[in-house]
């Protein structure tokens, strides 16, 4: 998605926020959503760049999203993201999905093979465990709310968007 034209990189902080499909308002809410969480959440992290597919939901597997880090680099992380959620379950899915972005980012998590299926968390190495015993679902569980209702706040004090975006 490097060349792609929905590629924004905002000047200030170096990170890289590349969301294919959707529509151009769904395209917009992401990117600021993505640049307001890593203010707030990953203030320290200037070199992160993050892949955001929007699809269907009968073309994500089972599931209304999924992160995984990237292939180019420790900093590189791939998403892909239920287009037909709307509202306040569609923000909390981009928020889940961040909270994974930040526990790879931070070196909390760790895939240990490409399946998923052997990972590292926290010191500590989980093999095929539940999906909802999962201490970094559980973590992203317990964060999405949080997070959805800062934003919230944070949608109703500001005066302006926080970025333009132009998308030919």
């Amino acid at each position: 998605m490097s060349n792609n034209k929905n590629q924004y990189k905002r000047k200030f902080t170096g990170n890289i926020v590349g969301v294919d499909g959707g529509t151009l308002r769904q395209r917009k809410d992401v990117y600021e959503m993505c640049f307001w969480f890593m203010d707030n959440y990953l203030p320290r992290h200037r070199s992160l760049d993050i892949d955001i597919w929007l699809r269907r939901a009968k073309d994500i597997d089972d599931c209304h999203g999924w992160t995984e880090r990237g292939d180019s680099g420790r900093q590189h992380f791939e998403m892909e993201l239920n287009k037909e959620l709307k509202g306040d379950d569609f923000s909390t899915l981009v928020f889940h999905e961040l909270v994974h972005v930040q526990q790879y980012a931070k070196g909390w998590l760790k895939d240990l093979n490409k399946k998923g299926s052997k990972v590292w968390w926290r010191g500590f190495q989980y093999e095929n465990f539940d999906y909802y015993k999962q201490p970094w679902e559980r973590q992203a569980y317990r964060q999405q709310e949080k997070i959805n209702k800062e934003w919230k706040k944070y949608l109703k004090t500001r005066t302006r968007r926080i970025l333009t975006i132009y998308v030919k």
